[in-house]
């Protein structure tokens, strides 16, 4: 492997000193890595708790000895040190950062000394520690460079919320696998957002072609979960996006309406929300909390109650019109924030409509935890947390990925998002931090699009300080497991490849001029619309600046040895390239002609098969048909 000046890291350390020199380990480097999980934290939590009243005396084997650091395992190369107080002579880590480790390589001063020394006060600090460890195992193999590293996170909670209700349910490998990446990136809190996708008993009808997850599977997962140092919380929409259920008979007298009705300003149809004023929406909640609760060991729980623009416009329209919006959305939340406290768990809530609706602040609790999400680069964190600040409320940012609706990723948005997110929660006292990565229109992203900006994620909510230069080769490293520095850099260019039309080509402003397009590329959405609103954006002289920028990318495709993975982005890269041949023919005097048709519909239904092949390799059945219709309304629309 070609080794860096400096440690590549994920995340990249607060602090870092390289005095010069190495330790050669003489040893395999694999079964070094290998000697290094052993080093189990849960023992050394243990092994703590059980000797609170001596935490300075050594344990070697299990026997005592004189007094001085306690020492939870040693081998000839590693030393964990669980103190009570993390030592260190800089003030960099404060005594109360429990997630706090030092990591030492160095010669010893003695032959009883080991060479690689990892400090923390607490489980979690020497999880860190073994982790930030076996990465350096990974880029210098058994040639380890002498340096001294002081950590901490910028936030103490750093969560992911995966979307499994947007059609695409992981399997339980897929999802194992996730987490371990997740807890190698130290990330410690995640989330699976769900609509209909859990197994609940007696509602067969709403997930029976979902494939989803069964009480068992979560349990499973909460236990992998904590293994790897993170918190698995409970998440189910109880208020909005409840379309998948009101879409049944069984359940259609619960929706707030069934006609149409204004989504921020775009028309809609059909049911969205509960109907807040109808005493079957709060039985229905209590049923599925009832059910999914006690399958978690954590106790936190994701209500959701985002989006919900229907309310008012339906059968709540009367109560709204006599008390108010903010009367009847936060009645009903509250009456979910009963349901959940019966279970002696913690909301938390997306935070959009309360920001919208000042005064809902004033009428729900003050023990929910609210979300305040926002996936672009101007989105106004700061205000939105000194709203809730002021209000008494707890609150976490909640950036974006930027995968979704989007093809090839979004990277300079997404960049600008979490930085926004980073910086300005902290400065208004955010305490946790979770990116969310979405599954709109059948949860096409291909995962490598998600698992590089989810890897970024994390290094933002580790170390602020470094939230604007990640170094694209971690995700060579850490994520793909590639020794070369191709894939993370091709990633980031390919999700730019249509920037220049992305900020151009939302609608215009107040005196007309262009305005940035928001929550999708233009690749994704030129693709989907209907031929009479595309021609109306950009030229084809702008679409084959596009097609350019992804014939080079064509050229420069990376080396990558995992035949899915290159599979994925192979798949990723036909579907732009197709978006944008089209994007230039659909601009042309006459449209697309009959041979573009043909070779249009070919492909498509390649992609279609490619995307079904690969779909199963990480997701379960149910949602593929969905997903998959989305393709074929662009193939009907070239018959």
């Amino acid at each position: 492997m070609r080794k860096s000046d400096k440690p590549i890291l994920l995340p990249t350390p607060r602090h870092i000193e390289l005095p010069g020199g190495s330790i050669n380990v003489e040893r395999d480097a694999a079964e070094f890595i290998r000697s290094v999980h052993s080093l189990a934290p849960s023992t050394a939590e243990r092994k703590r708790d059980s000797n609170r009243d001596a935490p300075e005396r050594e344990m070697n084997d299990g026997t005592a000895s004189t007094p001085q650091p306690s020492t939870i395992d040693s081998t000839t190369a590693v030393r964990c040190h669980l103190l009570n107080e993390l030592p260190t002579s800089s003030g960099r880590i404060s005594p109360a950062d429990k997630e706090a480790y030092k990591l030492t390589i160095r010669p010893p001063e003695s032959a009883h000394d080991a060479f690689i020394n990892i400090y923390s006060s607490s489980e979690a600090g020497i999880r860190h520690g073994l982790r930030t460890l076996t990465q350096l195992i990974i880029q210098y193999d058994e040639d380890l460079p002498c340096l001294e590293i002081e950590d901490f996170p910028s936030f103490a909670t750093r969560g992911v919320m995966l979307d499994i209700s947007r059609d695409r349910v992981p399997t339980m490998e897929e999802l194992f696998r996730t987490v371990n990446l997740l807890g190698f990136w130290k990330i410690n809190h995640l989330q699976l957002y769900t609509e209909h996708t859990f197994a609940y008993n007696g509602h067969k009808e709403v997930w029976r072609n979902a494939s989803p997850l069964t009480p068992d599977e979560i349990q499973q997962l909460d236990r992998h979960c904590l293994d790897n140092g993170i918190t698995l919380a409970a998440n189910q929409n109880c208020f909005g996006h409840m379309q998948r259920w009101l879409t049944h008979e069984t359940y259609a007298y619960l929706a707030e309406t069934r006609g149409e009705w204004d989504f921020n300003g775009q028309p809609r149809r059909g049911p969205f929300s509960l109907c807040p004023v109808d005493p079957g929406s709060i039985s229905l909640v209590n049923d599925l909390l009832d059910q999914l609760l006690p399958n978690f060991s954590s106790r936190l729980v994701n209500i959701g109650c985002d989006e919900t623009f229907d309310v008012g416009q339906g059968r709540s329209r009367a109560a709204v019109k006599k008390t108010g919006f903010a009367k009847v959305y936060a009645d009903f939340v509250r009456r979910v924030f009963d349901a959940v406290r019966r279970h002696n768990f913690k909301p938390m809530f997306w935070a959009d409509v309360a920001l919208s609706h000042p005064d809902v602040l004033k009428q729900l609790p003050e023990d929910l935890i609210a979300l305040v999400w926002g996936y672009e680069p101007d989105t106004p964190f700061a205000e939105w947390g000194r709203a809730l600040h002021e209000a008494g409320f707890e609150y976490w940012v909640c950036p974006g990925t930027s995968s979704w609706r989007s093809i090839t990723g979004r990277t300079a948005e997404r960049k600008r998002n979490l930085a926004a997110a980073v910086r300005q929660g902290l400065s208004e006292g955010a305490q946790g931090f979770m990116v969310t990565d979405w599954g709109d229109s059948g949860h096409r992203q291909q995962q490598p699009i998600a698992l590089h900006a989810l890897a970024e994620a994390a290094n933002a909510a580790w170390n602020a300080d470094d939230v604007e230069s990640y170094n694209p080769r971690a995700s060579d490293l850490f994520v793909f497991g590639e020794e070369n520095d191709e894939i993370g850099r091709w990633l980031d260019d390919l999700g730019d490849v249509d920037l220049d039309l992305r900020r151009i080509s939302g609608p215009p402003d107040s005196d007309g001029k262009p305005t940035p397009l928001r929550n999708a590329s233009c690749l994704f959405n030129d693709l989907h619309a209907p031929h009479g609103e595309a021609v109306k954006i950009n030229t084809p002289a702008s679409w084959g600046g596009v097609l350019k920028r992804l014939t080079h990318l064509e050229a420069d495709f990376p080396s990558v040895s995992d035949e899915q993975v290159r599979d994925e982005l192979r798949l990723t890269l036909e579907v732009a390239k197709l978006a944008a041949e089209r994007a230039v023919a659909r601009r042309k005097v006459g449209g697309i002609n009959e041979t573009a048709r043909r070779d249009f519909r070919k492909r498509l239904g390649d992609i279609i098969a490619e995307h079904s092949r690969l779909w199963l390799l990480r997701s379960r059945p149910g949602g593929l048909d969905d997903s998959c219709r989305h393709y074929e309304a662009i193939l009907k629309e070239l018959e």
